[in-house]
């Protein structure tokens, strides 16, 4: 099967179209066993459960996150997006930034 898969990538054009790659490798795998496709079928299903799981996961954190910056007070929601865009360390670096006295060289 390995075999396979590399004489299909080899007969790929090259592309920047990383779906058209994927989709020629599936292909090949696919098409090496009808043990691997009942495999693939089993794979796709946990991939599809598990994309809904981190779906749900994430929605309620953001749910959770929106309940929270809501009860905030004024103050404390303004501390928090300064922190979020990191202001503060972004004037640090830009107090820090020096020519190293490299215009001064004669």
């Amino acid at each position: 099967m390995l075999h396979e898969i590399f004489k299909t990538i080899a007969a790929l054009n090259p592309s920047k179209n990383a779906i058209d790659y994927w989709l020629a490798i599936n292909k090949a795998i696919l098409g090496y066993s009808r043990r691997i496709d009942e495999l693939w079928k089993i794979e796709k299903e946990a991939a599809t459960e598990s994309t809904e799981i981190a779906k749900k996961e994430g929605l309620f954190y953001l749910a959770s996150e929106r309940e929270r910056t809501m009860k905030m007070s004024h103050d404390d929601a303004l501390r928090e997006l300064v922190k979020m865009r990191r202001i503060d360390s972004k004037i640090k670096t830009i107090k820090a930034i020096s020519d190293f006295g490299i215009f001064s060289i004669n």
